[in-house]
């Protein structure tokens, strides 16, 4: 019997051995224990500074397989959970959903947090955002135009199915200047009157009386419009040659129109109809003193009913000698005679040599001066004024109903509101609110009412039932002398403070309220119809 080979004896044995240890010498690969990426989610809002209904903004994710949760927040406060809708998923966040804990307008610091189905999370960067809630928020029909008039007034209310309509002047092309009457449909037609005096941002359109409303630009013209100008389409008598730098409208609907004059022009106040026809004038050049302006007028005048006008006047001040006397005439306005001007005080001197502030309560009874301390510091004393005579200087027990504290600040206007309840003493960085009745501040906490930053005030709005608008705006300057409203601050009552400030970047601001005492405003190029005060006081 043949003997096996010992090589083939070993050949099964050994590759036998040879398959573990080849296992054993190259091992499969161990699990991944790599951490997976986290997801991401990013903020994007249609509109940074949002006047309107609503705010919209839209939210993107990446890097889940499938979104399990999907919130946004403000401030790292959850206000609402979104179901998510793709990228970019839209978001409408109503007025309601909102919190003002910061303000009206709310300043918003949005983030999104993103959860996938496995549970990884991340958050998104925070996003700023600004939402002032309103009513209404009208947009232009294209981003040429704009819905109303840079500046305007409101007539009309929307009441009883009534409607609001928005008077104000433009300039079309080169030389072409229009008064426009729009509604808030941007839809609807729009009227308009060619103007033969300039249109600028100083143009003032006067409340109606007697079915009649002036229009005029300072020192270039004025002319009336009736109330039914805009359906005829004709345009009254421009009078361009009348220089006009206070302009107040008489229970008849006339024009008590003031010159200042210039070089070798005298003052003049006369008296105008919406014909264009001048009833009387007054001169400083006259001599007779029956008919002559002797002083400036120095504020606007008040009528008391069927009675005489009375006109504020300022003699001396700009002369040499510092300081000056105030003045009040007692004026028949219907044929333009004084009855007599009295003497109210006399001032040793004033911050420029400028006169006093003043205006008169709607009723003619008291005339408010605001006297200049110093640059920065003014009183406001309250002077009677019906019954007047030679003895009616603003000194106590008889004249000098109350004298304000000291007031910080230097003041540019009076400004008599709330039913004559109250006087607002705005100056040019503070706003302050005196009881009419005894002169003591109300501001909330004793706090004035202050413009942001390095703006100052440029329009006063006043609503119903003591709402009080204060538009604020840049500084004057050589290459912007009327700059453009940028900010409003509102307050419901002067004792409840400031209710919300809204500021507009890059933009401007105006304002009017209608019949009812509803603000509205133009926001850029829309038309804004704000909430009642007490809605946004019921959020705050």
């Amino acid at each position: 019997m043949p003997i096996p080979s010992p090589t083939r004896g070993l050949v099964r044995p050994a590759l036998l051995l040879l398959l573990p240890l080849f296992s054993l010498a190259c091992p499969q690969p161990p699990p991944d224990t790599t951490t997976p990426d986290l997801p991401q989610v990013s903020v994007v809002v249609d509109e940074p500074n949002t006047v309107g209904t609503s705010l919209k903004l839209s939210l993107s994710t990446s890097g889940c397989d499938q979104v399990q949760r999907l919130e946004l927040l403000d401030n790292n406060e959850l206000l609402k959970t979104v179901t998510y809708g793709g990228n970019p998923t839209p978001v409408v966040l109503e007025m309601s959903e909102i919190r003002y804990t910061r303000g009206i307008a709310a300043n918003l610091s949005l983030t999104a947090r993103v959860t996938c189905a496995d549970g990884r999370t991340n958050i998104s960067q925070a996003q700023p955002a600004t939402f002032f809630p309103v009513a209404e928020s009208i947009d232009a029909v294209s981003a040429n135009e704009q819905v109303v008039p840079n500046y305007f007034i409101a007539e009309g209310k929307e009441a009883n199915g009534g409607t609001v309509s928005f008077i104000g002047c433009a300039q079309e092309g080169a030389n072409r200047q229009v008064l426009y009457k729009v509604t808030k449909n941007p839809s609807a037609p729009t009227k308009r009157l060619e103007m033969l005096i300039p249109c600028s941002e100083s143009t003032v359109i006067t409340e109606r009386k007697n079915g009649w409303r002036w229009v005029w630009t300072p020192n270039q013209g004025i002319f009336a419009i009736s109330a039914n100008q805009f359906e005829t389409g004709t345009s009254s008598t421009a009078l361009r040659n009348v220089k006009a730098d206070r302009l107040t409208i008489t229970p008849e609907g006339n024009a008590l129109v003031y010159d200042a004059g210039e070089g070798v022009d005298p003052a003049t106040l006369r008296l105008i109809t919406p014909a264009g026809t001048t009833r009387w004038v007054i001169s400083s050049a006259s001599a007779s003193g029956a008919t002559a302006l002797s002083g400036f007028v120095i504020g606007d005048p008040v009528f008391t009913g069927a009675g005489p006008a009375y006109v504020p006047l300022g003699n001396d001040f700009g002369d040499d000698t510092p300081g000056g006397t105030v003045r009040v005439g007692v004026l028949n306005y219907i044929n333009g005679f004084w009855s007599h001007i009295v003497t109210i005080d006399e001032l040793s001197s004033t911050p420029g040599d400028l006169p006093p502030t003043v205006a008169f309560n709607a009723s003619g009874t008291l005339l408010y001066m605001a006297t200049q301390l110093s640059n920065t510091s003014a009183y406001v004393r309250a002077c009677a004024i019906s019954g007047m005579d030679t003895n009616s200087r603003c000194e106590p027990p008889t004249n000098l109903k109350w004298s304000s504290n000291d007031l910080t600040g230097y003041v540019v206007a009076l400004v008599p509101y709330a039913d004559g309840s109250r006087l607002a003493v705005v100056a040019a960085r503070h706003t302050w609110f005196l009881n009419a009745s005894t002169g003591a501040v109300v501001n909330k906490d004793g706090q004035s009412l202050s413009p942001s930053g390095a703006l100052f005030p440029r329009q006063v709005v006043l609503g119903a039932n003591g709402a009080f608008y204060l538009l604020t705006s840049g500084a004057p300057t050589d290459a912007q002398p009327t700059p453009w409203p940028v900010e409003i601050i509102a307050t419901d009552m002067a004792e409840r403070g400031e209710l919300y400030r809204y500021q507009i970047p890059g933009g401007s601001i105006a304002g009017a309220t209608d019949d009812s005492g509803a603000l509205w405003l133009r926001v850029g190029r829309k038309l804004v119809k704000p909430l009642a005060l007490e809605q946004y006081r019921k959020v705050r």
